[in-house]
């Protein structure tokens, strides 16, 4: 899976994600991970629990935020 257009940032965020997956299964926190590039020739991504979701999931990037702002109860 792509995440990013530049192999170095691609690199980070792959790391990124197996970091926040590793700390959440240590510590049973959730997180949500959401990238948005501001060009439309980038697709964005959001990976949940630290699993990155798929392209084809109906789950849009905003309703990701939605849902982990309501489980923060805020």
């Amino acid at each position: 899976m792509a995440w990013h257009v530049d192999s170095e940032v691609q690199q980070a965020l792959v790391k990124l994600n197996d970091a926040l997956c590793t700390f959440e299964r240590n510590t049973c926190r959730r997180y949500t991970l959401v990238l948005i590039p501001h060009a439309a020739d980038e697709l964005c991504h959001v990976s949940l629990s630290g699993k990155p979701i798929s392209e084809d999931s109906q789950l849009k990037p905003d309703e990701a935020v939605a849902i982990a702002i309501a489980e923060r109860g805020h």
